[in-house]
C-alpha cells in the first residue's frame, strides 16, 4: 500500500439555479455561518499558523491532535482553511466492489491528526478550543504533549511494507501487554496492546496508556514495539 498525506476534495457546490427563494435563503444562512466560523478560528489559531513555523522553523515542532471519529476530514479542512500546517496519514488501497477495482484512500491512523506549530500556550490552547469542530485534546506522553521528530515523521514515510516486514518481531508480544513504541510517529509513547494479528506483517492495535478517551492505534507494525 502506498502512504500519503491524503486529503479529501472539496464536494462539488450544487447549481442555485432549480432552488427555491426559501431554499437559496438557507444557502446563505449556512455559507455565512461557515464564514463566521472560519473567521472565529483564524482568530483563535493565530498563534498556530503556518506563517509563524515558516518564521521560525528551528522551533517548530510536530503535535499530534486527537480527534472525534468520523471528525478528520472536517477538522483538517478546518484547520487549514485557518492557515495551520496539517497532516492527515493515510494510504491508497483498492476494494473489489460487484467485481470491480475500487480506488480510495484509508485513515492510517483513524481518530488523530497531526499539526506543525510553534509551541506556544496560545498555539495549544488555540487549537484545544477547537472542540466543538471535533478536537478533544492532544496525545501527551510521560513528558507532555507527545512530540514527533522530524527524523521519525521523514525515516517512517520512506519505510516500505517489505522493510517493516523484514524487521525482527518480539513474539512473546499479545493481548494485555504492555509496551513502548521505539520508532515512527509515536515513538516513546507507552500503550497497552488490545490485540495482534500475526500475518505477513504483524501489528497490533493499541491503547495508548493515560489516554482511555483516545480512540485505538490500528495496525502498528509490532517490529516497532518493546515490551516492558
Amino acid at each position: 500500500m502506498v502512504k500519503t498525506k491524503g486529503r479529501r476534495a472539496g464536494a462539488h457546490q450544487a447549481g442555485t439555479e432549480s432552488l427555491s427563494d426559501s431554499e437559496r435563503g438557507w444557502q446563505r444562512w449556512r455559507q455565512q455561518r461557515v464564514t463566521r466560523r472560519l473567521r472565529l478560528a483564524r482568530q483563535q489559531l493565530a498563534k498556530a499558523s503556518a506563517k509563524l513555523v515558516e518564521a521560525d522553523r528551528e522551533s517548530a515542532r510536530w503535535f499530534c491532535l486527537t480527534v472525534s471519529g468520523g471528525k478528520e476530514f472536517s477538522v483538517e479542512k478546518l484547520l487549514t482553511d485557518a492557515g495551520v500546517q496539517v497532516l492527515l496519514p493515510s494510504e491508497k488501497v483498492v476494494w473489489v466492489k460487484r467485481g470491480k477495482k475500487v480506488e480510495g484512500e484509508r485513515l492510517m491512523f483513524p481518530g488523530y491528526l497531526l499539526v506543525r506549530i510553534v509551541p506556544s500556550a496560545e498555539a495549544f490552547e488555540g487549537l484545544r478550543r477547537q472542540e466543538r469542530q471535533g478536537v478533544t485534546g492532544f496525545v501527551s506522553g510521560p513528558t507532555g504533549y507527545h512530540v514527533i521528530s522530524d527524523r521519525e515523521l521523514n525515516r517512517w514515510w520512506q519505510l516500505s511494507d517489505a522493510e517493516i516486514g523484514a524487521m525482527e518481531t518480539d513474539k512473546t508480544i499479545g493481548q494485555g501487554s504492555r509496551v513502548r513504541v521505539k520508532q515512527g510517529f509515536w515513538a516513546g509513547l507507552t500503550c497497552v496492546v488490545i490485540d495482534v494479528k500475526w500475518r505477513r506483517k504483524p501489528t497490533a492495535r493499541l491503547q495508548i496508556e493515560g489516554a482511555a478517551s483516545a480512540m485505538p492505534l490500528d495496525k502498528m507494525p509490532i517490529a516497532f514495539l518493546e515490551k516492558l
